[in-house]
């Protein structure tokens, strides 16, 4: 299928997943032959401000990636607001930032134009495909999206005999100190669905925070800190302490650069490389690099 084939999706609900997040479902119409870990370019036409304060209407598109399984009758994007709104782009003299104006403008009932990936050899092909069907999934704050569109996929297809650990990263469980919101995206959906599903374990990891809550259930998982480093600062074999035999696991892995190879940006720009899970996996645990994959897209359009 050609990536420039158009189509048009419709907005039929909304839920909130945290506070700059939101979960949209679209019907699609015409129906299209979607993959898990496959992404869409959404396009629509937003109003966003320029640096005179005037109001600019303009075609805008974003890429995301399908949060929910391909064999349900509707499409899930989740949306997470990335640039602040009323940011201005310092070179462009306006907006160039996508979902925060969504969020704000786009109703249900809407619709929104849709370029579908026709690529194959995505993050999750492998398990698309069948020929990895024990999985370590590797998610930053911002990489979940795939994981829940996995677990679904899990749920409607039971006879692949699919298994699921997810490793999910954040830097804290709540908004703030003083306003106990939960920040994580998925988080409550998640716990219920390993509480559901005996195929399916979630880790989540908080960076930030000095306390973490304790699990009563034996698929849900808590601790804190980076993944890799124990609670004194030294290695650990985060993959090998929560599976039996972490060798025959495939792993995908979603999120920053930072997050996936170690690439942060430094002061001038440029990314400077350092250790991500991809180098942890493959030096602290073992793993080969035929056992791991990355979604590079997010990699190729860090903005």
């Amino acid at each position: 299928m050609s990536e420039q084939e158009d189509f048009e999706w419709q907005i039929t609900n909304k839920v909130q997943e945290d506070t700059n997040t939101y979960t949209y479902t679209f019907s699609t119409g015409k129906r299209s032959e979607l993959s898990i870990g496959q992404f869409v370019t959404i396009g629509t036409y937003l109003k966003r401000p320029t640096a005179s304060g005037e109001m600019e209407e303009s075609f805008v598109e974003r890429a995301y990636s399908i949060a929910s399984s391909p064999h349900r009758n509707y499409v899930e994007l989740t949306i997470k607001r990335e640039k602040p709104h009323g940011y201005i782009n310092p070179i462009l003299k306006k907006a160039d930032g996508f979902a925060a104006y969504f969020l704000e403008q786009a109703k249900i009932g809407d619709k929104v134009k849709v370029k579908l990936s026709s690529k194959r050899d995505h993050f999750l092909s492998k398990i698309a495909s069948g020929a990895e069907k024990d999985i370590a999934y590797w998610s930053g704050e911002n990489g979940a999206e795939s994981a829940r569109g996995l677990i679904q996929y899990m749920q409607d297809r039971p006879d692949l005999g699919i298994k699921l650990i997810l490793f999910y990263s954040n830097p804290h469980l709540y908004l703030s100190d003083t306003e106990m919101t939960i920040d994580v995206i998925y988080y409550k959906w998640l716990i219920e669905m390993a509480k559901k599903m005996e195929n399916l374990k979630v880790v989540f990891t908080f960076t930030k925070d000095t306390e973490v809550p304790t699990s009563d259930h034996p698929r849900v998982f808590f601790r804190r800190g980076r993944f890799f480093v124990d609670s004194s600062g030294g290695i650990e074999k985060t993959l090998a302490k929560y599976h039996e035999t972490p060798k025959s696991t495939f792993n995908p892995i979603c999120g920053s650069s930072g997050f996936i190879i170690g690439a942060i940006q430094g002061p001038d720009g440029k990314l400077v490389k350092g250790k991500g899970i991809m180098h942890d996996l493959m030096e602290i645990e073992g793993i080969s690099a035929e056992k791991i994959d990355r979604e590079q897209f997010y990699l190729d359009h860090a903005h």
